[in-house]
């Protein structure tokens, strides 16, 4: 299911806090609940990692983004701009309270145990996250959402098709 409310605004919140104009607390504030796998994931698993929750900062100076770090950030606003569904395993949720605790008091045992059951067999390519396809990765590039807006992101669902 894509909301594609929720993407855009998660994409704009991004790129603001990547830029260092809007601070993490701001950025949390201005998030809104989705059941989009894509949100969720790109939420949690690719902005949140970035910054300290424990205190009001902007990535700017030393809790700026690395250079390198730049793109990979880039390409998880370029997959929440597109329609293309989430399709790696979810890896947040509330089924995953129980093993982030279980993690903590074997000392990060059980999470690396469970992280291996939970990718065996995965076929997506882990270098293009959260695409799936290097495919649709590279078909995304084509259609940049904030350089050519006479161009749609659904179009890349088009020549999938």
């Amino acid at each position: 299911m894509i909301d594609r409310k929720a993407r855009d605004i998660l994409a704009e919140n991004f790129r603001h806090l990547i830029c260092g104009q809007i601070s993490n607390d701001q950025f949390e504030d201005r998030q809104k609940y989705s059941k989009d796998a894509g949100v969720c994931e790109v939420l949690y698993n690719g902005a949140w990692p970035l910054y300290d929750d424990l205190h009001e900062h902007k990535l700017t100076g030393k809790w700026a983004i690395p250079e390198e770090g730049k793109p990979i950030a880039a390409r998880y606003i370029l997959f929440l701009k597109t329609d293309l569904e989430y399709e790696w395993p979810r890896k947040t949720g509330i089924k995953e309270v129980p093993w982030a605790f279980l993690g903590l008091f074997t000392f990060g045992i059980a999470s690396l145990i469970r992280n291996r059951i939970k990718t065996k067999g995965e076929r997506g390519d882990k270098s293009v996250w959260p695409f799936y396809r290097r495919s649709d990765y590279e078909a995304a590039l084509e259609v940049p959402p904030y350089l050519n807006r006479e161009h749609s992101t659904r179009a890349l669902n088009a020549d999938r098709g």
